[in-house]
């Protein structure tokens, strides 16, 4: 019983909604969001502690029992992406409280961080695929108002197709959850595993046919191909840091949608054709993800590219968990190590590169140039995150690359083995790019063009992160390999979330009713 698993959900509501009264009076608004995503950060790494010692949580809200009642489940991978939502929210809020402009922050900036907050948390810890759809649209009108405070031009143009693109998903996602439940009886995703593996035949078939349409939805979110074309224009017109945010976790929640539908909860006889069609899926995700950034000359669409060819990488892992088991746990396991590495680092970039475009006063590589001499702490930052972006030893980057490599080899995937090593070869040259243009180039100008030292310090958190992952990488493996164990094993999942029902006049297996 843990009545606390609510908490990062009520926290953010709470305090979304005590901005919106403070709006209008920036430093309140300021203070009192930087506090909330603080506390968020401390409960989020103190759940964690929780469920690492003591096993998978659960909640079912209203006095029900699953699988009728409302889930909320916490376990390993859960706690970790709500420890990596929190924690780079709280960075790049406070990067964003030094860089963000007056009429944006009068734009409900603040109640909307909050929101997209509880989107982001509600995704992780939902046990119910229903509600992973709302969680999915409080994220997605969260996102919709942040891409549109200040709305200028480029800003209502591509907030229009953003939402455009969402909402034909959105309405396929509901689609699929009627499907699901037309043909499984049941939304509550322990109950989906344990259905699910009791098909066969025809039945099976159907099940395996609605998965795939629900795979599009996740793919789209995640920016997977061939539904990424609505990335690369999308987060280089978020406020700046807050494009650091977008970057590190939106994607990685459809990421994380697949990871938990078709590794722990589609297990019908036939599941594995949908893990195989994302191991194909995967390559060209790498591919045209570099290729786009090879194509590009303004820092943050090269990035935006990045991070489409990186979430090819993870959903490499999620492809490879069709193998046997052994192989299966590997790639999962590399899959959650390779998530959290892209997501310090992808966040890292952004916030530098918007220092970077400060320093020089362009994003645009041909017109800048010197930045190494303009602000040398920033070059330095930007080499690392750079260097493990693109997988150079001895930074994060290469381990979450050498684990999944290994994970393919074991396999016998030697196809998208060498793609990955391709992709990796490309971005090193990219970062080159970068580097050689906007850092190593002489330039023009005798100092910054702006104030930057302030905005160092979220940057230099997340880069000290990647490096401590490469140096000190046992921990996190660990944890990685212990969070993989309950995906590939649905067996704890579902023991803590379908407690048996008591009979009349028996006391409740779960002391409450409400909670365990």
């Amino acid at each position: 019983m843990n009545p606390h698993l609510i908490l990062p959900l009520l926290i953010p509501f709470s305090t979304a909604i005590l901005l919106a009264f403070l709006n209008g009076f920036p430093r309140l608004e300021r203070a009192l969001n930087l506090a909330s995503t603080a506390g968020l950060t401390a409960l989020s790494f103190w759940l964690l502690g929780e469920v690492d010692r003591g096993g998978i949580q659960a909640m079912v809200a209203g006095g029900w029992f699953a699988p009728w009642g409302i889930a909320f489940v916490a376990d390993r991978l859960a706690c970790i992406m709500l420890c990596l939502s929190s924690s780079v929210g709280a960075l790049a809020l406070a990067y964003a409280c030094f860089s963000v402009e007056p009429r944006q922050e009068r734009s409900f900036f603040h109640p909307l961080f909050q929101l997209l907050l509880l989107g982001v948390n509600w995704a992780f810890l939902t046990g119910d695929l229903f509600n992973l759809f709302v969680a999915y649209e409080v994220m997605l009108v969260a996102s919709y108002g942040m891409m549109m405070v200040g709305a200028s031009k480029r800003q209502v143009r591509q907030t229009l197709k953003y939402i455009a693109i969402n909402s034909v998903g959105s309405t396929v996602f509901v689609v699929c959850c009627g499907l699901v439940y037309a043909t499984l009886g049941t939304l509550n995703m322990a109950d989906i595993a344990l259905r699910s593996a009791q098909l066969d035949g025809e039945r099976a078939a159907l099940v395996t046919a609605v998965s795939m349409l629900l795979m599009v939805v996740f793919a789209l979110k995640a920016a997977a191909f061939p539904v990424f074309f609505w990335l690369p224009d999308s987060y280089p017109i978020v406020p700046a840091g807050l494009n650091g945010y977008f970057a590190g976790l939106l994607t990685k929640v459809g990421v994380y949608s697949l990871l938990r539908m078709f590794v722990l909860c589609f297990r019908q006889p036939g599941a594995e054709l949908v893990l195989q069609v994302l191991l194909v899926l995967s390559g060209f995700t790498m591919l045209f993800g570099v290729l786009g950034a090879l194509c590009q000359w303004e820092i943050r669409k090269i990035l935006s590219w990045h991070i489409i060819s990186q979430v090819g990488y993870m959903v490499m892992g999620i492809g490879l968990a069709a193998a046997g088991a052994d192989v299966a746990f590997a790639a999962v396991a590399a899959t959650i190590f390779y998530v959290v590495h892209h997501i310090v680092v992808k966040a890292s970039l952004f916030l530098i590169g918007g220092i970077a475009g400060r320093v020089a006063g362009t994003q645009e590589l041909r017109a800048m140039g010197g930045v190494i001499d303009l602000a040398p702490g920033v070059a330095g930052l930007f080499l690392v995150a750079g260097f493990s972006l693109a997988g150079m030893p001895p930074f994060s980057g290469f381990f979450a690359k050498l684990v999944l490599i290994r994970a393919g080899l074991a396999d016998g995937q030697l196809a998208i083995v060498l793609v990955s090593l391709v992709t990796s070869l490309l971005t090193l040259f990219s970062m080159a790019k970068i580097w050689a243009y906007g850092f190593w180039r002489a330039s023009s100008l005798s100092a910054p063009l702006a104030r930057h030292r302030a905005l160092m310090a979220p940057a230099a958190v997340l880069v000290a992160f990647t490096v401590a992952m490469g140096l000190v990488a046992e921990p996190v493996l660990r944890l990685a390999n212990d969070a993989a164990r309950d995906v590939v094993d649905p067996s704890a999942y579902q023991a803590a979330v379908l407690v048996p029902v008591p009979a009349p006049g028996q006391p409740h297996a779960a002391g409450e009713g409400s909670a365990r």
